[in-house]
C-alpha cells in the first residue's frame, strides 16, 4: 500500500500553498528578529528600492539558519538554497522588484509580500523593522522547531521549484549544475526509462517545460505536423481519432506524440487536456532526431563469427560533476564506454580487462563493476560466473621459443591471475557476510587460494596476488566461525524472537516455532528449520494426523480476510511469508476449500486492552523502534530485493528471509497505530493519535522512514480516517504535521516528495522499503532481460541503482559484526501477535 486517502480528513489539513504561506510567515519572523539588516533601502544603478533584501544575502542567511536549526545533514548547497527562495518567489512570499520571476543568488532585489502587496513598512524610523503595535507581531510567535520544520519542508520541494525555472531556461544557459539537476529528475520519469544513460544527459540539455492553465485544451490536433514529443509531468489528457471519439486516456508519466517525429508525418490524433493545470516536458523535433542519430554514432559493436557479443555506448563526460548528497551517485565512471547489451562471458571479460586494473585500494567501486557484481544473479548464476573466473585465471601460454614472446606470456598470466584474484576481493567487499552464505562463491575462495598457492611456487611475481588472496581466506574464516552459530529462534509464533539473529543474517539451520492448524480445530507449536520445504513440514505433521499414510497434503496459509495461500512442495521459509493475523494449516487437498477464518483473526476478542502507549513516552518508542528496525534493516540484503521481485523460484538456495521480517515488522507498526487509536477509550484515543504523531515527528528526526510511513499509513486507515471528531479534537499544528507526513507519500511525479526527502538526508538511514520494491517490479516488469540473446545491461543498471540506494542507506557495516545496544525492542510490542491485524474489520 503506497497511497493515502485523505478524503474523510482533507477538510481539517491545510493544503500545499497554505503550507507554502505558513512556512514564509515563519522564515519572515525570524528574519525581522533574527537579522533585521537585511532589510532596508538599497540603490541599484542609482536607483533606490526601499525596504529589500539582496539575493545572495538572503541565501548566506538562510543557510546560516539551517545549520543552526540542525535542519539539516549534510549542509545545503547554495544551490539548494536558492531552490529554497524560488520556491516562495513562485507562491508570491516574496517578489522580485522589478516583476522577474526567476531567483538568482546575486545583487538582485527582492521584498517579502504581505496581504497581496510588498511589505514597505518603517518602524520608528528603522528601516525593516515591524512597528511595535504592528498586529503580526501578535500572532503565534514559530518556535526553533517550526523554524527548523520550515527550513526542511522548503528543502523538500525546493528542487521542484528549481527544475521548472531550468527548463525554463534556454539550453546554452543551463550550467553544469543545473544540469545534474535535470538529470537527476529524468531518471524517475517512467517514460525515459528505457533509455540509457547518455540519452537522459543528452535531454537534459534540451528538454523544455509547458504548462496549461485550463481543461479542455488542445494541444494539438489530428493531421497537425508534428513539432514535439510530449510527456505528462503532472495532469491526464484524453487522445481522440475522427470518427473514433476518445479512444484513451493517458496519465502521468505517459508520452505522446513520438511517433509523428520519428516519421517525420502528421499527428495521428488529437490531445486535449483532461485536468486544470497540466504540466508537460516537451523536446523539440529537430533535438528528437539529433538525439536519435547521435545514439547510433555512439553505439559500438564488437562482433564474433557475424554475431554482435558486446554492446557498448560512448560516453561524454557531463559538463560539470555530480551534486553532492545524493544517494546515488550515477555520474561517476572511469572509461568512456558503457555497456548496453552482451552475452554475460563476454561482459565479465570486458569488466577485467578495462575495469579491474584501474580500480584503486579504497576508491569507489567502479559502476560497471559493481552493477555487475548486483545483478549477475539474474543472468549469470554464481557456480557459472565462478568457472569463468576458473576459466580467465587458468589461461595458459602458448609454447615459444623467443624469451621476450615468453616475457610478454608471462606478463599476461600472472595479469589474467591478479585481475581475478583483485575481481573476488571486490566482490567480496562488495557483498560482506552475504557472500558466504553462498555455497557455491564461499567454495570458490578456497578453490582459488588452492589455484594461486600451487602457481606461486612456478611463477615469479604471484606474492601480491598469493597476500590478497590469503586475506580473502582469512575473511572466509572469519565468515565461517561467525555463520557457525547454534541455530536460533527467529519467530516465536508469529512474534519476533528475542533470540532472533538480527543484526546479523537468519541461515538455514535457524528455526520458528509455528502453530500448525488442522481441520478438526486442534492446533499445535512445531519448530521448523528455515529451509524446511512446504512438502517437508507436512510429513512432519501426518503423524498428528487421521489420515491414511499415502493421502496427499497441503500446507495452507488462511488470511483474515477468507484469502487462502496454497504453498507449492518446494516453498521454504514459510513461517516468514506469513501475513499477519494469518493461520497455518496441514490438511489433505480435500478439505482445503472448507477452511474459513476463525473469530480471532478479525480483531482482539478481549474487552480489556493492556497498551504499552500508557507506560513508555514517545520518545523512548521512537528510539526503540529505531533500535529494532535498524538491526533487521542491516540484516537484509539487498540482493534479497531481487529474489523477491523477480520470484524465489527462480533462485534456488536464495531466499528472503530478512527481508520478509522487514516487511512483516513493516506491516506490524502499520496495523498497530490502527490498532492501538481504534482499541483505546474515548477519553483517550486523542492523546494515543497524538502520541503517535509525535513517534512519527522522532522518527523523521532519527531518519526511521520505516517506522514514519508505517504510522502514517495506520493513521491514515479508514477506520481511523473516518473518525471526523476525533481529528476535530486534536490540536492544529498536528493535524498540520500529520498533513505534512502525508504529502511525502503523494504518488505524483513518481513519489517525488518522497525521493526529495530522501535526497536531504545522509546515511545512516531506513528506507520505505516498499517502494523500492515497487520501483524494482516496474523496471523488471517494463523492460526485457534479454534482446536477441543478448543481456539488456541498462536493464541491470536500473536495478543496480535502486540496489545501490539500498547499500548506502546503511550505516558503515561493511559486512561483519555490530554491536547494538542489549536492548529491549524485541520484547517491548509481544502484543503484536495479537493486535497486529487491524486489516479489513477494524
Amino acid at each position: 500500500m503506497l497511497t493515502v486517502s485523505n478524503e474523510a480528513i482533507a477538510a481539517y489539513f491545510q493544503s500545499f500553498e497554505a503550507r507554502i504561506l505558513e512556512v514564509g510567515s515563519h522564515l519572515k519572523h525570524a528574519m525581522y528578529t533574527q537579522a533585521p539588516h537585511l532589510i532596508r533601502e538599497r540603490i541599484i544603478h542609482k536607483v533606490p528600492y526601499a525596504d529589500c533584501m539582496i539575493g545572495s544575502e538572503m541565501v548566506d542567511w538562510l543557510l546560516d539558519l539551517s545549520v543552526s536549526t540542525g535542519a539539516h545533514s549534510p549542509a545545503l548547497s547554495r544551490f539548494q538554497i536558492s531552490g529554497m527562495w524560488q520556491t516562495l518567489l513562485e507562491h508570491n512570499v516574496i517578489c522580485h522588484v522589478t516583476g522577474e520571476l526567476q531567483f538568482v543568488d546575486k545583487l538582485v532585489c527582492y521584498r517579502w509580500v504581505d496581504g497581496g502587496r510588498t511589505d514597505r513598512r518603517m518602524a520608528n524610523g528603522v528601516p525593516g523593522r515591524f512597528p511595535l503595535g504592528d498586529p503580526r507581531l501578535k500572532e503565534e510567535v514559530p518556535s526553533r522547531e517550526d523554524i527548523a520544520s520550515a527550513v526542511f519542508f522548503l528543502s523538500t520541494v525546493g528542487p521542484d521549484a528549481l527544475f521548472r525555472m531550468i527548463l525554463k531556461k534556454l539550453p546554452q544557459d543551463r550550467t553544469p549544475e543545473e544540469l545534474e539537476l535535470v538529470y537527476e529528475e529524468l531518471l524517475h520519469v517512467k517514460a525515459l526509462s528505457h533509455l540509457s544513460t547518455m540519452v537522459k544527459r543528452e535531454l537534459a540539455t534540451v528538454i523544455g517545460y509547458e504548462h496549461h492553465t485550463h481543461a479542455g485544451t488542445v494541444l494539438f490536433h489530428q493531421g497537425d505536423p508534428g513539432k514535439n514529443w510530449y510527456i505528462i509531468l503532472r495532469g491526464s489528457v484524453d487522445v481522440s481519432i475522427h470518427g473514433k471519439g476518445v479512444v484513451c486516456t493517458l496519465q502521468e508519466g505517459d508520452d505522446f506524440g513520438k511517433l509523428a517525429l520519428v516519421n517525420d508525418s502528421p499527428r495521428a490524433a488529437t490531445i486535449t487536456l483532461r485536468e486544470d493545470h497540466a504540466q508537460f516536458l516537451t523536446v523539440d523535433k529537430h533535438d528528437f532526431n539529433r538525439i536519435l542519430r547521435d545514439v547510433e554514432a555512439n553505439t559500438v559493436r564488437l562482433k564474433e563469427h557475424g554475431q554482435d557479443v558486446l554492446v557498448l555506448e560512448k560516453i561524454n563526460l557531463p559538463r560539470g560533476a555530480a551534486i553532492e548528497g545524493g544517494l546515488t551517485n550515477t555520474g561517476k565512471g572511469h572509461c568512456c564506454y558503457s555497456v548496453m547489451a552482451g552475452l554475460a562471458e563476454k561482459m565479465l571479460e570486458y569488466v577485467l580487462e578495462t575495469r579491474v586494473d584501474a580500480q584503486e585500494d579504497g576508491a569507489e567501486l567502479d559502476v560497471f563493476l559493481e552493477d555487475l557484481v548486483l545483478t549477475h544473479i539474474i543472468y549469470l548464476p554464481t557456480n557459472t560466473l565462478c568457472n569463468y573466473l576458473k576459466h580467465y585465471y587458468s589461461r595458459a601460454a602458448e609454447p615459444h621459443s623467443d624469451p621476450l614472446v615468453v616475457l610478454d606470456d608471462l606478463e599476461h598470466r600472472l595479469s589474467a591471475r591478479r585481475r581475478v584474484v583483485t575481481f573476488l576481493w571486490l566482490w567480496v567487499n562488495a557483498l560482506g557476510i552475504h557472500y558466504f552464505l553462498d555455497p557455491a562463491a564461499n567454495a570458490f575462495v578456497e578453490e582459488l587460494y588452492c589455484h594461486v598457492l600451487e602457481d606461486h611456487r612456478t611463477l615469479p611475481g604471484m606474492g601480491p596476488i598469493l597476500a590478497r588472496i590469503s586475506a580473502l581466506r582469512d575473511l572466509r574464516e572469519e565468515a565461517r566461525r561467525t555463520l557457525a552459530r547454534h541455530p536460533a529462534v527467529v519467530l516465536e509464533c508469529g512474534v519476533l524472537s528475542t533470540m532472533a539473529p538480527s543484526p546479523n543474517p537468519v541461515l538455514p539451520s535457524d528455526i520458528c516455532n509455528q502453530i500448525i492448524h488442522l481441520s478438526d480445530t486442534t492446533s499445535f507449536a512445531l519448530p521448523i528449520r528455515m529451509d524446511k520445504t512446504a512438502t517437508e513440514i507436512c510429513e512432519l505433521v501426518r503423524s498428528r494426523l487421521r489420515s491414511s499414510h499415502g493421502e496427499e497434503l497441503a500446507l495452507v496459509e488462511v488470511k483474515s480476510s477468507g484469502e487462502k495461500v496454497v504453498f507449492y512442495d518446494g516453498d521454504v521459509s514459510i513461517a516468514t511469508m506469513l501475513s499477519l493475523n494469518s493461520k497455518l494449516y496441514v490438511v489433505s487437498k480435500d478439505e482445503i476449500d472448507s477452511l474459513v477464518p476463525q473469530l480471532d483473526q478479525n480483531g482482539p476478542v478481549e474487552s480489556v486492552h493492556a497498551s504499552v502507549m500508557e507506560y513508555v513516552g514517545s520518545h523512548e518508542l521512537a528510539q526503540q523502534l529505531l533500535v529494532l528496525h535498524t538491526q533487521l534493516f542491516e540484516a537484509t540484503d539487498e540482493i534479497e530485493l531481487v529474489t523477491q521481485v523477480i520470484g524465489r523460484d527462480q533462485f534456488p538456495g536464495r531466499v528472503p528471509s530478512n527481508l520478509d521480517l522487514l516487511m512483516r515488522r513493516f506491516n506490524e507498526v502499520q496495523y498497530w497505530a490502527t490498532t492501538e487509536v481504534l482499541l483505546a477509550l474515548p477519553q483517550k484515543r486523542v492523546n494515543t493519535l497524538r502520541k503517535f504523531i509525535k513517534i512519527a515527528m522522532y522518527a523523521k528526526e532519527n531518519r526511521d522512514l520505516m517506522t514514519l510511513f508505517a504510522i502514517t499509513l495506520g493513521l491514515s486507515n479508514i477506520a481511523v480516517s473516518r473518525l471526523t471528531h476525533l481529528w476535530e479534537r486534536l490540536p492544529a499544528k498536528l493535524r498540520r504535521q500529520f498533513a505534512e507526513f502525508e504529502s511525502l507519500l503523494d504518488p505524483s511525479r513518481n513519489h517525488r516528495p518522497y525521493r526529495a526527502l530522501v535526497a536531504k538526508m545522509s546515511p545512516p538511514l531506513i528506507p520505505f522499503v516498499p517502494l523500492l520494491l515497487k520501483d524494482l517490479t516496474f523496471i523488471h516488469e517494463g523492460n526485457k532481460t534479454y534482446y536477441n540473446g543478448l543481456v539488456n545491461f541498462e536493464k541491470m543498471h536500473m536495478i543496480a541503482n535502486i540496489l545501490r540506494s539500498f547499500r548506502q542507506c546503511k550505516s558503515r557495516y561493511s559486512g561483519t559484526l555490530v554491536n547494538f545496544p542489549d536492548n529491549v525492542s524485541k520484547n517491548i510490542f509481544p502484543c503484536f501477535s495479537y493486535t497486529n491485524g487491524a486489516e479489513e474489520n477494524l
